[in-house]
């Protein structure tokens, strides 16, 4: 087989310009056929094109007849609202609801309010009774910890105990007797194997929980009221989700 390439620089000349010729003829060919068939006058195109901008123009009209909307009396309107919200009342922190407040306060007596005697003290609840506000939550990042590792309160108050969640995993709270932590701690890891262990909070049934939250959510917060044992010393508090109670744990000191 030759495999040899003929490198006559006329033979490449002369096929560059045949190449060249041919292209050239094609195309006035082409150009003359589009003239004689008369394709740079073509009616049914520019018909289409005036059908098409009618359609455009139709749907445009169209749709701003539908934005059209009723003209409103503002001045009317605002009137309106004005007597709906006008409850007669002043703006409170105004120096004029102030002197509505005690207007009220002296008009009250005569509209049958029985004053206290002159001189005689109000008498005060007693201090096991009155309901004392108590805020604890766990430490945000997943480092399963309350932010308040000791509380200290009276025995037999009443209290008012908001947990709040701001963690990214679901925590509880029990309030325990004292020094039965481990004991409460190992039946809330034994929930593992309770198939009904998240309905049950993971709040292990003994009796050695006094009081306690259900299982808060991440962000969450639940508010319970108990009483503080009447007996003093050193109540633990711990998060019974299985395996937290090692870390998450505090005392609840109770004082008479």
């Amino acid at each position: 087989m030759d495999t040899s390439v003929d490198s006559s620089p006329l033979k490449r000349f002369l096929a560059f310009w045949m190449g060249l010729g041919t292209f050239c003829a094609f195309g006035a060919l082409s150009f003359c056929a589009y003239k004689v068939t008369g394709g740079d006058k073509d009616s049914a195109y520019e018909a289409a094109s005036v059908q098409r901008s009618q359609v455009r123009e139709g749907a445009v009209k169209a749709q701003a007849d539908k934005l059209k909307v009723a003209s409103v009396d503002l001045t009317a309107a605002v009137s309106v609202l004005g007597k709906q919200r006008d409850s007669g009342k002043p703006v409170p922190g105004t120096k004029v609801f102030e002197e509505w407040m005690k207007k009220q306060a002296a008009a009250a007596p005569a509209n049958g309010g029985a004053k206290e005697p002159a001189g005689k003290p109000k008498e005060k609840p007693a201090e096991k009774d009155q309901l004392i506000q108590v805020s604890i939550e766990a430490i945000p990042g997943g480092v399963m910890k309350f932010k308040q590792a000791e509380l200290t309160l009276k025995a037999g108050s009443s209290v008012e105990l908001t947990f709040s969640n701001p963690d990214v995993l679901q925590h509880n709270f029990l309030l325990l007797k004292p020094g039965t932590k481990e004991k409460v701690g190992a039946l809330a890891d034994a929930m593992l194997t309770d198939p009904e262990a998240m309905k049950k909070h993971y709040v292990p049934e003994s009796a050695d929980i006094l009081a306690g939250t259900k299982l808060v959510n991440p962000f969450g917060k639940e508010v319970i009221t108990f009483s503080v044992p009447d007996e003093p010393g050193d109540y633990p508090y711990i998060c019974t989700f299985p395996g937290h109670w090692r870390l998450m744990f505090g005392t609840l000191k109770v004082t008479k």
